[in-house]
């Protein structure tokens, strides 16, 4: 036995009337926020972030990090203090910006010896122009954030007790 199916047009019923049809509708202004910079979430140790103003890292074309540290010029550890053979014999000579800036950009001629000296693993760079140290992790990239930020916290404390230790002239 076929059986049909029964359909309104059939027994003469009404259809919808149209109230399931398309309606016409005018664009929305909706406000997307901007997706955060690809890169990785660092903090730096407790201790040391009076020594830098901004930290910022993301992604460089290679896929390495790239982390960028303006660094607190009136927290630089540069004094030309030392003592001569005699406890008397004291002198404290400030150190010039020009100083320190020549000193670091001369480190920062090998990029990858400068990153050796602050225990970075990867390239370290000075940029005088805005005070910046710039670190590009060149090892395992699969470090945890935390990792991370214990390494560039490290490197910090190196990159301040190197300016510390340096014999000025």
């Amino acid at each position: 036995m076929v059986t049909t199916k029964l359909r309104k047009r059939d027994t003469g019923e009404q259809g919808n009337g149209g109230q399931f049809a398309t309606a016409a509708r005018h664009d929305v202004a909706v406000q997307v926020p901007e997706p955060p910079a690809p890169g990785r979430d660092l903090v730096v140790s407790p201790a040391l972030r009076y020594l830098a103003k901004h930290v910022e890292s993301r992604f460089d074309t290679e896929g390495r990090t790239f982390v960028s540290i303006q660094i607190n010029r009136t927290q630089l550890p540069t004094s030309g203090y030392r003592q001569g053979s005699a406890p008397w014999n004291v002198r404290d000579e400030g150190v010039s910006d020009e100083q320190v800036d020549t000193y670091l950009e001369t480190c920062s001629d090998d990029p990858e010896a400068f990153g050796d000296d602050l225990g970075f693993p990867g390239e370290a760079r000075w940029i005088s122009a805005s005070s910046t140290l710039e670190l590009t992790h060149t090892g395992y990239e699969g470090v945890t954030d935390e990792e991370l930020s214990s390494t560039v916290s490290a490197s910090l404390g190196d990159f301040r007790n190197d300016l510390r230790l340096h014999e000025w002239s």
